[in-house]
């Protein structure tokens, strides 16, 4: 299998099954976190510019619904937003990992947690990343 498959299979399978990770990850974040994905932590704006460039820089290889939804909070819960930033940061887009401008990369996190419920704020995600771990990502309140 060559190099690039196999990093997009890998990188797959965090984004999409980002419950695997949950306990590594999250367990030393959940003290940290002062805030939550629910109290609208990004704005309208920052979350259509995310969608831009989810389609210029992501949308080749993936599609919306699968990295966004109703499944989204399953998949991330006990994590941070910062968890989320670092991993998609890191490894996309495939091929040129950490490409994007950091408010590219928390414009199309702002654009995940519109698509999957989440309220708009007055104030943008960050794109520091210590500021990001202190967002919690949890399910949205029924």
């Amino acid at each position: 299998m060559r190099m690039r498959q196999w990093r997009a299979i890998v990188v797959a399978a965090c984004v999409c099954g980002g419950a695997a990770m949950r306990p590594a990850v999250g367990a030393a974040q959940d003290s940290a976190a002062d805030r939550s994905v629910v109290d609208g932590v990004f704005t309208a704006g920052q979350a259509t510019a995310g969608r831009e460039v989810f389609r210029r820089a992501c949308a080749s290889c993936h599609q919306l619904g699968d990295l966004a939804g109703p499944k989204f909070a399953f998949r991330w819960e006990k994590t941070t937003v910062g968890d989320l930033f670092t991993l998609i940061s890191d490894t996309m887009p495939d091929g040129a990992p950490g490409t994007l401008e950091p408010r590219e990369y928390a414009g199309i996190l702002a654009m995940f947690l519109k698509e999957s419920g989440y309220k708009e704020g007055d104030t943008e995600l960050p794109t520091d990343v210590e500021a990001l771990r202190k967002i919690k990502i949890e399910p949205l309140p029924q």
